[in-house]
């Protein structure tokens, strides 16, 4: 009750404490509340204030840009599209499988065929088989050849920095020793004249598909390789390991790593092996429109040779991407094994001395650009190059090819030009000069020093008919006859074509000539081409 009274009195304190200021005496009950009234304000004087800015002056610069190219390899995974709040589209269509069959007027049936399977993010897996025969023993005893090769491939992405891959790779290519100019068929049987190069390369890696949290990429190889050839008992096993890794400084300075260690085993007449290591740490930088590509490239190539060489490749934007010019010195080597040299030439003999390294220091210049219609690369250079080697008739069966080495030096120019006069016609070449100084021998057996190419594309009706024609040229190459004169091949001019149809976008047809000008160029002496040819197949993708 007490509480009560103590509210009410806080309550009323404001009522008893108004006071009639004005003493009117006027009581409450007398007042009444003015519900509206009118009210006018004095007009007010109008004044102008200054801005206290500056006046403001059209501001329409005009920029001016130099543009070169970068050459940085990216290795990111291609982009993709992801929905937000939206119905996905079905899934594209990717054709899994391919075929592309033909056979030739020279008994010549060729069929490449695949299969691709994948899984966004995770798995890629395919396989691919080639097969190619050809036979001309009609007209010349024993020229026939026949080529089987199948490459089975994947990759799995374990997480975005760990992506695990490899291949196996088969072949066996079937040759005979059709040595024009010695009567072969009445000398040698045909299990004589025989070759078989059977072939197999086991690769496994690991890297990165994206760059790590460190902006770092790596990469690393292990390939086995064996290369047995049947008829000479030979047999040639090798195992390489390559690593490369690099770390990028912002987005115009990278770091690289690059490694590379192959070892290689001949059993055959005699046995040896060659050991070859390389290694190259090299910074790229820019500075405005300059490049600079700086390293050191060392070399072990077995048999007590090393050779360490600074490498330095200088490249500057004088018009953006229109014009560049560059130079540079760079260092490689190549290994003269059983492996490589029969993939140039399969008539090599198989009893080898010993096995070499070619080691090649370049130092070189030129300019280059791409305009709207044009590409262009324009190169000039000095070669030193250690243990080159050559190929001549074995003296002891003209069949088969010597491997001989000299040292050279070299001067060369090369060139090559794209030009896409309009989105459906195309038409460029390339061209490649040599002048040889050699140290020992007389002359560069069975080597052209000079070589060009030209070629045209032509797409009609949206694309679905396309025809291309391709020139190849090179000067005569120089070797010894079975009468121990030296003398020339004849010179290469080689013009094929080619015509393609299709159909739906999963079926096609090509036509094809091959040697058009019946050219009987002999790369290798006593191993002319089988001339003029002509194919016909389909193209089929599912």
């Amino acid at each position: 009750m007490r509480s009560l009274i103590y509210i009410l009195v806080c309550f009323s304190l404001p009522i008893f404490a108004q006071t009639d200021t004005l003493k009117t005496k006027i009581q409450l009950n007398q007042v009444e509340v003015i519900k509206s009234f009118e009210a006018n304000l004095e007009e007010a004087e109008k004044i102008t204030i200054k801005s206290v800015l500056p006046v403001q002056k059209p501001f329409n610069p005009t920029y001016k840009y130099d543009i070169t190219i970068v050459p940085v390899e990216l290795k990111y995974p291609a982009p993709q599209i992801k929905p937000l709040a939206m119905n996905p589209d079905g899934p594209f269509q990717i054709n899994k499988a391919y075929l592309r069959a033909g056979y030739g007027a020279l008994h010549n049936p060729e069929v490449l065929a695949g299969y691709h399977n994948s899984k966004k993010d995770l798995y890629d897996t395919g396989i691919h088989i080639d097969y190619s025969s050809l036979d001309n023993s009609t007209k010349n005893p024993y020229q026939k050849y026949a080529n089987l090769g199948a490459r089975i491939y994947g990759s799995y992405m374990v997480k975005e920095n760990i992506k695990l891959y490899g291949g196996l790779d088969v072949s066996s290519k079937t040759r005979y020793f059709y040595h024009t100019d010695l009567g072969v068929d009445s000398l040698f049987s045909g299990a004589e004249s025989k070759r078989t190069l059977n072939s197999i390369i086991i690769n496994a890696g690991i890297k990165n598909a994206e760059r790590t949290k460190h902006d770092i990429n790596y990469d690393i190889n292990l390939a086995l390789k064996n290369l047995n050839i049947t008829n000479e008992k030979a047999r040639e096993n090798g195992i390489s390991v390559k690593g490369m890794t690099e770390k990028y400084f912002g987005e115009t300075t990278v770091v690289m790593l690059d490694g590379k260690f192959e070892y290689t085993g001949l059993n055959a007449d005699s046995v040896f092996s060659i050991s070859t290591l390389k290694f190259v740490p090299t910074i790229k930088t820019q500075f405005g429109n300059l490049i600079i590509n700086a390293g050191i490239n060392y070399i072990n190539a077995g048999n007590k040779q090393s050779s360490l060489l600074p490498e330095l490749l200088l490249s500057f934007g004088i018009s953006g991407s229109k014009l560049q010019v560059f130079a540079g010195v760079k260092q490689d080597y190549y290994t003269n094994n059983l492996r490589n040299v029969s993939a140039l030439n399969p008539y090599i003999v198989t009893n080898l001395k010993n096995l070499k390294n070619t080691i090649t220091r370049d130092y070189f210049g030129g300019v280059k650009g791409q305009f709207a219609f044009l590409r262009y690369q324009v190169k000039a250079g000095y070669k030193n190059v250690t243990n080159q080697m050559f190929l001549l008739n074995s003296t002891s069966d003209l069949r088969q090819f010597d491997m001989i080495y000299d040292d050279l030096n070299a001067v060369y120019i090369s060139g090559n030009l794209d030009f896409e006069i309009t989105e459906n016609i195309s038409l460029g070449g390339w061209m490649t000069q040599h002048f040889f100084d050699l140290k020992t021998i007389t002359e560069t057996w069975h080597t052209p020093n000079l070589e060009a190419n030209a070629f045209t594309k032509i797409k009609l009706f949206d694309s679905k008919l396309q025809i291309t024609g391709e020139l190849f040229f090179n000067n005569n190459v120089p070797f010894i006859n079975k009468i121990d004169v030296v003398t020339s091949s004849n010179i290469l001019f080689d013009v094929n074509t080619s015509v393609e149809y299709k159909f739906t976008e999963k079926i096609g047809v090509f036509v094809r000539g091959i040697n058009l000008l019946n050219n009987k160029f002999e790369r290798w002496y006593g191993y002319p081409s089988v001339g003029i040819n002509a194919m016909i197949g389909v193209n089929v993708v599912f």
